[in-house]
C-alpha cells in the first residue's frame, strides 16, 4: 500500500539522508520509519525489530523522501527522541570513534593470527592467546561498522537521563553507565543496521564459544592453530576485503616482517583461498579476477 499520511514537516527532516533501495528497506516510506524511531528514542526503547517493522511499512516514493534509506531515518529519528534534533556529543565523533576501533581491531587480530600461525615452541599458550586477541579484535571491528551507522547502536543498555549531568551523552557517560551488546548478537545488529551479514555464522559462533572456553574455564584439547586460520581468513578476512579494500595481512607483517612467506603454506594446507598473494618480489600483491 502507498503512504498517504501527512509528512510534510518530516520530509524536510529525512530529505538529506543517504539513498538506498536495497533489501527489506526498498521504497518504504522513510518519513514513516523516522517518525516510529522518534517515538521509540522518547521511550528508550530498545529491543525492536527493525527488520519487521520496515518491512511492513507503506511504500512511498513521494517528495523528498523519495528512496532515502528506511534504516537510516529510523535511526536518525531514534536518536532525536532520546534528546532532541540537537543530538548527543557522542554522535558529532562518530566517524573519529570509528575509524580508531576500526584500527585498534585490525592490530588485534593481526597480532592473535600471527600468535596462532607460529609454533607454540618457546611461547606458551600463544594459540589460546590468539584466539582471544583474534575474537575480540573482530568484535571491535563488528562495532565500528556499526559505529559508522551511529555510535549507541552498538549498546544495549544507555544511561539513564537522570545521570547525565547536562542531559547530554557524552564518550565518559556511555563507558560509565552503557553497556554494549555481546559477541553472540553482534552479527543480527550488524545486519539490521549494515545489511551485512556474516559467513559461515556457525564459524563465527563456534570460535565465540571456544574463546569463552578458554576464558572462563580452561584451554581445550583441540588444534587452536588451524581453528584461528579457519576463521581468520574464512570470515574475518572476507569481511576486511569488503569494507576497507584491504587484507588482514598488510597489519600481520607489522608483527612480523616474514608472516606472508610462512602463512600463505597453512593456507593451501587447509585449503583456503584468499584474494591476495606474493608476487615476485615477495610483496602482497590482490589478485586481479576480472
Amino acid at each position: 500500500m502507498t503512504c498517504k499520511k501527512d509528512h510534510s514537516k518530516t520530509d524536510l527532516i529525512v530529505k538529506n539522508l543517504p539513498i538506498s533501495q536495497g533489501n527489506f528497506e526498498r521504497h518504504k516510506c522513510a518519513s514513516c520509519a523516522y517518525e516510529e524511531g522518534l517515538e521509540n528514542g522518547k521511550h528508550k526503547i530498545l529491543n525492536f525489530d527493525l527488520k519487521k517493522f520496515i518491512s511492513n511499512l507503506e511504500e512511498s516514493q513521494t517528495g523528498d523522501r523519495r528512496h532515502r534509506s528506511a534504516v537510516e531515518a529510523y535511526t536518525l529519528g531514534f536518536f532525536h527522541g532520546l534528546n532532541g534534533a540537537n543530538n548527543h556529543l557522542a554522535i558529532k565523533d562518530k566517524y573519529k570513534m570509528a575509524s580508531q576501533m576500526r584500527d585498534f581491531g585490525l592490530s588485534m587480530v593481526a597480532r592473535g593470527v600471527v600468535n596462532a600461525t607460529f609454533s607454540e615452541n618457546g611461547s606458551p599458550y600463544s594459540h589460546a592467546m590468539g584466539v582471544i586477541h583474534v575474537a575480540n579484535g573482530f568484535e571491535i571491528l563488528i562495532k565500528s561498522k556499526i559505529v559508522e551507522e551511529h555510535p549507541l547502536l552498538i549498546f544495549n543498555k544507555i544511561p539513564k537521563e537522570s545521570s547525565l549531568r547536562d542531559g547530554n551523552i557524552k564518550f565518559e557517560d556511555l563507558i560509565e553507565h552503557g553497556q554494549t551488546i555481546m559477541y553472540s548478537e553482534l552479527p543480527e545488529r550488524l545486519w539490521a543496521t549494515t545489511g551485512y551479514k556474516i559467513e559461515p555464522l556457525e564459524l563465527y559462533n563456534e570460535f565465540g564459544k571456544i574463546r569463552n572456553q578458554i576464558i572462563h574455564f580452561a584451554v581445550p584439547d583441540i588444534s587452536l592453530s588451524d581453528l584461528t586460520l579457519n576463521f581468520t581468513f574464512r570470515v574475518i578476512e572476507k569481511v576486511i576485503n569488503e569494507w576497507w579494500d584491504t587484507t588482514i595481512l598488510e597489519y600481520a607483517q607489522d608483527y612480523d616482517d616474514a608472516y606472508c612467506e610462512y602463512v600463505f603454506e597453512q593456507l593451501e594446507r587447509l585449503n583456503i583461498r584468499i584474494k591476495y598473494k606474493l608476487n615476485e618480489s615477495f610483496q602482497l600483491e590482490k589478485i586481479n579476477t576480472d
